[in-house]
Order: structure tokens, then sequence, then C-alpha cells
């Protein structure tokens, strides 16, 4: 084992150990385990080689979710990363189940925030999550609800589905997850606010920056919801730099993708993930044909597949 200085604590230690074998194990190269963990490479750099200035602990901390989350999700078609709205996705589902009440997550179209409250129901036990539409009404919300809580198939009354999913809901820990929940009338928001009150749950309205226009207003006919929402955070525009990096490097691997060709990338992006990893990074897969990744390659991708305007 290393030498290690003495403000590196066993726990440190052994942690640093387990990255090092991580990497091996998974032929993982080191700055892409930096990119996917939004950590600097020089930082885990100097902390994998002993001579880290300060405590790593917490940077070690980002590097192990990062470790966990390729790992749990080496299967998925697209992998979920801890990017700054998945984190606030995630946080809105928690603070919801906790305290049973509202909360509020709004953000623009492809910034992955659907994909985050979806990854978080896959994956944790006692949480439903319903698609809304805009011709959704109460009886299919309700509907749709007795299927999926209750199991409830039968003949019966919209009040006697209503009556099932608040029994099989009634505090449990259970949350409910409304995806596109700007489409809602004001009758299914409503509906909603009552099941809440009745089965004593979490519920997390996810949509658009519509949303929030929505529900906002002071005095408005959404007050009762309002006054029950615990977690509301500021709408999301767009995904960080940051966020491209980490996306991006969990997209390819272990490739080793330089700063100036996760910058063009970004810069096409617009602050989409959708087009990003759906768009920019899926065509270059397709259309690569085993040439190195530049920046010259993105341009060309980004004029010849997807008819993008340039940005250098």
């Amino acid at each position: 084992m290393s030498t290690y200085p003495e403000h590196f604590t066993p726990e440190d230690i052994q942690q640093i150990e387990q990255i090092k074998a991580w990497m091996v194990d998974r032929n993982y190269k080191q700055a892409a385990l930096a990119r996917l963990a939004r950590v600097s490479a020089s930082s885990l750099s100097q902390i994998l080689g002993g001579s880290y200035a300060t405590p790593p602990g917490k940077l070690l901390t980002n590097v192990a979710n990062a470790m966990k989350h390729a790992d749990d999700t080496a299967s998925d078609t697209v992998a979920a990363v801890e990017t700054s709205v998945f984190r606030l996705a995630l946080t809105a589902c928690q603070m919801a189940r906790r305290y049973r009440n509202f909360a509020v997550i709004s953000a623009f179209v492809g910034t992955g925030k659907t994909f985050a409250v979806k990854h978080y129901q896959r994956t944790t036990p006692n949480t439903y999550l319903i698609e809304a539409t805009p011709t959704m009404t109460v009886q299919s919300l309700v509907k749709q609800l007795a299927r999926t809580v209750a199991g409830y198939e039968g003949k019966g009354s919209i009040d006697d589905k209503f009556q099932a999913v608040i029994a099989s809901l009634n505090n449990t820990d259970s949350l409910l997850i409304i995806d596109e929940a700007d489409t809602l009338t004001p009758h299914v928001l409503h509906t909603l606010r009552r099941l809440r009150d009745l089965a004593n749950i979490g519920v997390v309205l996810c949509g658009t920056e519509h949303l929030t226009g929505l529900i906002r207003p002071a005095h408005g006919q959404f007050d009762q919801i309002r006054s029950r929402t615990g977690f509301w955070p500021e709408t999301i525009k767009a995904i960080t730099a940051d966020d491209a990096a980490a996306l991006v490097q969990a997209a390819l691997g272990d490739e080793d993708v330089s700063d100036e060709v996760v910058k063009r990338l970004f810069a096409y992006s617009k602050g989409s993930a959708r087009m990003l990893i759906e768009g920019l990074v899926a065509a270059i897969t397709q259309f690569r044909n085993g040439r190195e990744l530049t920046v010259g390659l993105v341009d060309a991708v980004a004029k010849q597949a997807l008819c993008l305007q340039s940005v250098a």
C-alpha cells in the first residue's frame, strides 16, 4: 500500500485503494472517472497519489457515488448520471416522501427531468409514476391509479376506485409522481390534492416551465396545493457545462474525451441533455467509423447529420 499523509484518514486510504482496484477491474481511465464524478482530473490524481493538500473525504464521496452509478446503470440504455437536474429531481422525490406533501420540479424540455424521475421510480420501492395528458380527466386518472396502485381492474364507481387507492396508500411511505403535470386540468389537480390529504402520502408534480405558472399565482385557484408544497426550486432552464461533461463521459465509457470536444458538444446542445446524448453523441457513434473524436469531427457530424448551425 502507498504512503499517505497524516490528514488522510484510514477510511480515506481504504477508499482510495478501492478506487484504484475499481479502475483496474473495469479498465476505467482516471480522467474519465474524474469527469464522471465532477472532480478535477488534477485533484483526483493528487488524491490517488497521496499528495492532496487537504482532507479528501468530500471528493472521495463524489467519486464513490460516480462509481456506484456506473455499476448500477451499466445495463441501462442511457446511463443515469448525477447531473444537477438529476440531483434536484432526486431531492424533490425524497422531500415529498419524507414530509408527505407536494414537491414541484419544473424544467425546460430536454433537460432530463423525466429521465430522472423515471429512474427514481424504477429503482425505489413503493413509488408510482403516472404520465399525464391534456385529455386526462378525473375519471381516467382515478382508473389509472386504481390499476397501478391497487390492482383494481373490476367494476365499480369512480368513488369505489378512489377509495381503493386511498386504502392501498394510506399512511405508507409511498410516493406518487405525476409527469407532464403542466397538462393537468384544475379538477384533476384538486383530485390529487384530495388524494394526498386522505392517504397522507407525498406527491411530486413534474413538468415544463408552464407548471410553475399554473400553480404559483398567489391567492389563485391552486392555493391549496401551493400551501402544501414543501420543495419548489426555480425552473431549470438548461444543463450546466459540468453536467454535459459527465453525460458525454458516461455515454462514451472510458474513452479519453478532450475538454475541447466536450465544450463543442455542449455549445451545440444549447443546454439540452436530449440534444446532447440522443442527438449529437448518438450521431457521432453512428457515423464516426473508427475516426478519432475531434472538434472537427463534431462539427462535421453536427452539420451533416443534424443540420445544426456552426458554433465555432
